[in-house]
């Protein structure tokens, strides 16, 4: 179990590496991000049919809360899809983080996960496009919009540290349209994760959020992975897919007086129930060097962002 002394170690660590230009860096980032950075749609809508801007699978407004800044350093391509937005690292071949907008009626659908794609009527996946044995195996994807060098299929099997697909956006926050539960299996929306955790604790809290969009009616969420000190340590695969040494998840909810909390998860064997990973925004914005829900007025960020009471969700 990683106690809040480690994380308290491994912060101090990793703001050492992100700290250099201080409060400038802040201001870069969101230069960086919402003038710098590539953005590329997904071709198709919920309904099949053609998308051509952005700004068709999510609002400025949608995208200005979810989307945080980022340290302009940092390598980042966004790519939007109908269910979530991410910021994809050629570097490290996994996303800086996800992004979505999970609302009561997309906790639940009538599009499960089924172990392989869905598919038109023409043999073509729903949201994704033709693929080949290259391109596409079982339910997953080789994202071909992302920036190479970029993950691979081959990466995954029997790899070094044998880490499964860890999903940032569930799939199951996808159930509500066939061509978003396929393009949740991009492996742009993949980190290498530890099974047990995958399965467990983490799971658990993808559980909790749907609750939590259940009962305030939507929530919005930012997900994605830490490395110790913000260097990769462990690699698998011919690409060098970066394995994370944790994970962070932030969550906002603006029904009635707004609120936030965040939870950082070791990426490893856990117990932990989701108390035990419960930490105010503001400490997951030193662990990550983002700057989250920048949207907000000053005086709602500062106040949300500083709270890790998880109280006030049940």
């Amino acid at each position: 179990m990683i106690t809040r002394r480690a994380y308290i170690v491994l912060l101090f660590t990793t703001v050492l590496v992100l700290s250099a230009c201080g409060r400038d860096r802040r201001h870069r980032a969101r230069h960086h991000l919402t003038t710098e950075t590539e953005v590329i749609s997904s071709s198709l809508n919920g309904n099949g049919e053609e998308v051509t801007s952005a700004t068709e699978l999510w609002s400025e407004e949608e995208f200005e809360l979810l989307a945080p800044a980022m340290p302009g350093y940092v390598p980042s391509q966004i790519l939007e899809r109908l269910g979530y937005i991410t910021s994809y690292n050629n570097d490290t071949k996994c996303p800086n983080w996800v992004a979505w907008h999970l609302t009561k009626e997309r906790t639940d659908g009538p599009f499960p996960r089924k172990g392989v794609p869905y598919y038109d009527e023409n043999g073509t996946a729903i949201g994704i496009g033709d693929v080949t044995p290259e391109t596409q195996r079982g339910d997953y994807f080789l994202d071909l919009e992302s920036e190479e060098p970029r993950q691979l299929l081959t990466d995954w099997p029997n790899n070094e540290y044998r880490m499964t697909h860890g999903h940032i956006c569930p799939a199951a926050d996808n159930r509500w349209s066939k061509a978003a539960m396929n393009q949740s299996f991009l492996l742009t929306n993949m980190c290498p994760q530890d099974g047990s955790l995958n399965g467990g604790a983490w799971q658990k809290l993808e559980d909790k959020c749907r609750t939590w969009a259940i009962q305030f009616s939507d929530i919005y969420i930012v997900s994605g992975p830490i490395y110790s000190g913000g260097k990769v340590s462990r690699t698998i695969g011919s690409s060098k897919v970066a394995v994370p040494d944790a994970f962070f998840k932030v969550v906002l909810c603006l029904e009635g007086t707004p609120k936030a909390i965040g939870f950082l998860y070791k990426n490893g064997p856990s117990s932990q129930s989701i108390k035990d990973c419960v930490y105010s925004v503001d400490i997951v914005e030193e662990l990550t060097g983002f700057d989250f829900f920048t949207s907000l007025p000053d005086d709602i960020e500062d106040v949300v962002e500083s709270d890790a009471n998880l109280a006030k969700w049940n």
